[in-house]
């Protein structure tokens, strides 16, 4: 039994060593994720963000810090396919936005600059936040459980189309010249079963601007003219998974095994040292 344990050792120990060989030639490599730019902007072509999945799940709090390098998506005046109202510079209304997956949440970092933040209305499309469009099944179907208009105001609020929720996770972190939005949304909310790399959604996002209270003085969208009831008009959110994620995860899964190896010898040494019967 013992001679069985160890041949099951070294062959976990040689699938590590090449495993982070492979790991390490791949993190060299200048064609990652980080690397890729978001093509330019043509009105006729809707356009995609990249979620990449994620090896180690954010903590849900606003700081962005944990979140890896990855492809955004800038919004502004100029990038949005729908604009109302008035912005004077990207200091008033602008965000950059980031996704990623595993395979339980998907979740969202916004970086939203506004130099002057309102959340003083009982509607929450009437003062400063923002609007994540999702359309799980990717069906053009506005109305389906897989559809989503989750608006998270900067005060903290979040509905699902208006209405209050809990189902999801969002923290919002004021700071000098904006506020950032993290989200985490659950998958089965979204799609049955497990998301795969390639898995397309339909996806849109909006932003509001309330600089005086009363009614929201700026509105813009990403992709289409409203973030509920058009699915046919939003861009895609993409799940991406880079070769470095997939490696990362390989390794934690190996020292996974490696421990429970370690655990079964214990068992077994314990087994051994007993009387026999």
């Amino acid at each position: 039994m013992k001679r069985v344990v160890l041949i099951l050792i070294i062959v976990i120990g040689a699938v590590a060593i090449g495993i982070r060989v492979l790991g390490a030639s791949a993190k060299r490599s200048p064609l990652t994720m980080a690397s890729v730019q978001v093509p330019a902007y043509q009105v006729a072509s809707p356009r995609s963000l990249h979620s990449i999945r994620l090896v180690a799940a954010p903590v849900i709090d606003g700081n962005l810090s944990d979140w890896p390098a990855g492809e955004s998506i800038d919004l502004d005046r100029h990038t949005a396919f729908s604009f109302s109202g008035y912005i004077d510079s990207p200091a008033d209304l602008s965000a950059i936005i980031r996704s990623g997956w595993d395979r339980q949440t998907l979740y969202f970092a916004i970086e939203v600059n506004d130099d002057i933040i309102v959340t003083d209305s009982e509607d929450v499309w009437q003062d400063d936040g923002v609007e994540i469009g999702l359309d799980g099944l990717n069906d053009k179907d506005a109305w389906g459980s897989d559809d989503h208009q989750y608006t998270i105001v900067a005060d903290g609020n979040t509905t699902d189309r208006s209405v209050p929720i809990t189902d999801i996770v969002a923290s919002v972190l004021p700071y000098e010249g904006g506020y950032n939005v993290e989200v985490a949304i659950p998958m089965s909310k979204l799609i049955p079963g497990v998301p795969i790399s390639g898995t397309v959604m339909g996806f849109t996002i909006g932003l509001h601007d309330d600089d005086d209270g009363d009614t929201w003085d700026a509105y813009l969208i990403w992709e289409g003219t409203n973030t509920s009831s058009s699915p046919e008009e939003f861009g895609s959110l993409i799940f991406t998974e880079r070769l470095e994620d997939r490696i990362d995860a390989l390794e934690a899964r190996i020292i996974q095994l490696e421990q429970q190896v370690q655990e079964l010898l214990m068992i077994l040494s314990e087994f051994e040292e007993l009387p026999p019967p």
